[in-house]
Parts: C-alpha cells; structure tokens; sequence
C-alpha cells in the first residue's frame, strides 16, 4: 500500500503498510505505547500532527543535529552527542509523518524517511561506544523510528532496553508483542513470561489474554512466512521482514536510507 504525502514535504516515499500498522496495532492493544480506540491514539502518544499543521521546531531540532555533527567530526565516538543525533534525527522525522484527521490518510516524506534512517545509525554507533547503561528515554523513541523503517530487530533490541530500565507488565509485553510478531515465539514466550509476573493479580488474566492473542498471531507470522518461502521455490528476498507479513499488502518497499 502507498500512502499520499499532503504535508508541508512533497516528495514521497513508498512505505509498507506492515510498518504503520505495526504501530496502530500497539494502541488497540495498550502495551505501554499509546491508547486504545483507534489508530489517532498512537499518532497523539507521539505528538504528531495532521496535515493540516507544521511543527515551528524543525529549524531548533536541525540546529541541534548540526552542533552533535559538529562534536562528532572532532570525536566520533562522543556518545552525548551520538544520542543527540539520534534524538533531533528523530523528531525531525517525526514531523516528515502525519496523519489527515478527516481521512486517516497516513503520509510520510522522503526526508523523514532519511532523518529515521540517520537516527537509526545514530543510535547504532551510540551502542557500539557507549560503556555504561544505554539511555532508556532515547531508546523510546528508536522504537518508533525502526517500526517506522519497518526493522522488527531494531524494534525489538530498543524496546529490550526500555524493559530492562522499566521492567513492568507494559514494557515486556510489548517486547513480547513485537517478539511474536516479528515471528521469535520463544523469544515472546520469556517476555511474556516476565510481562505477566509483574502485573498486579487483578491485571494478570487480561495481561496473558493479550499475550495469547500475540503469540496466535505470531505462529501465523511463521506459517505465512513459511508459505512464501514455497510459493518462491524455497527463496526468500533479501532485506524481507517479517512485519511485512501479518498485515499483508505492501505495494511497496522502504525506499533507501542515506548512510
């Protein structure tokens, strides 16, 4: 599926469905990201915006990038301004993706598709350096940035550090969600494991509930994957991810990220 780009940026990326709907299906669940009642309950957790709006923070989050550029071109491994980086790269994304109140039609731009990726790179060379515990606030928001470059690894490495920072029925389940979906049952099955052990005792019924539903998805996840392998003569394309698959229909790929 393409989604149309009616925002202040007009050139426009092709972008799998399975990423947005990624993000939609942890607000109709309510594992620590968003709100139930319908896909405008992720996009508020987020802050963004109709497209009828443009945010007046691009040019201080663009002069932040250009400072940690700045620091990192005299040390490359200056993990204060790594994680700068990533967070400005991401909240420039984030006003490059936007939704029509009216239409629920989801737009996202070619430079917000590129600021993700340079936000993603970011955080990666800010974990290869970094000594001590990885920041659990950024590593919030790289959740959202790699559902939106549709990188179930990335999403599910970044969510496991918000876990182990947080650790609480919210934030396991939905590492165990994005395990399950991204097709790592046992992986899901520990996190769910650990998500309900810590819900209170009234919670913990609906909390596995919720997990069950995952994990049925999950083995559909495997089973679907399995099916395309064999419609394809045993071969998978490479860069497919598994996301892509239980929500189905991506008329496109992720265009290119710049490096």
């Amino acid at each position: 599926m393409l989604f149309d780009l009616r925002g202040k940026r007009k050139r426009v990326v092709q972008v799998s469905y399975a990423a947005l709907a990624f993000l939609f299906l942890l607000g109709f669940i309510g594992f620590g990201i968003g709100v139930g009642g319908g896909p405008g309950g992720i996009f508020d957790a987020i802050g963004l915006t109709d497209s009828s709006n443009t945010s007046s923070g691009s040019s201080q989050f663009q002069d932040e990038v250009d400072a940690a550029q700045e620091k990192l071109a005299k040390n490359p491994d200056d993990t204060a301004a790594l994680l700068k980086l990533a967070e400005n790269e991401y909240l420039l994304g984030k006003e490059g993706v936007t939704q029509d109140q009216t239409t629920q039609q989801i737009s996202i731009s070619n430079e917000a598709h590129t600021d993700f990726g340079q936000a993603a790179d970011a955080w990666s060379k800010y974990l290869k350096v970094n000594k001590g515990e990885p920041d659990a606030s950024v590593a919030r928001e790289m959740v959202y940035v790699y559902a939106f470059l549709n990188d179930a690894d990335g999403a599910i490495e970044a969510q496991r550090i918000v876990a182990e920072d947080q650790p609480d029925s919210n934030t396991y389940g939905t590492l165990a969600q994005f395990q399950y979906l991204s097709g790592d049952i046992a992986a899901g099955d520990e996190s769910s494991k650990k998500a309900v052990s810590l819900a209170t005792g009234a919670q913990r019924k609906a909390v596995q509930q919720q997990l069950d539903q995952l994990r049925k998805q999950g083995l559909q996840v495997q089973e679907q994957l399995k099916k395309a392998k064999k419609q394809a003569g045993g071969k998978t394309t490479p860069g497919t991810n598994p996301l892509q698959t239980p929500f189905g229909g991506a008329a496109g790929t992720p265009a290119p990220v710049a490096p």
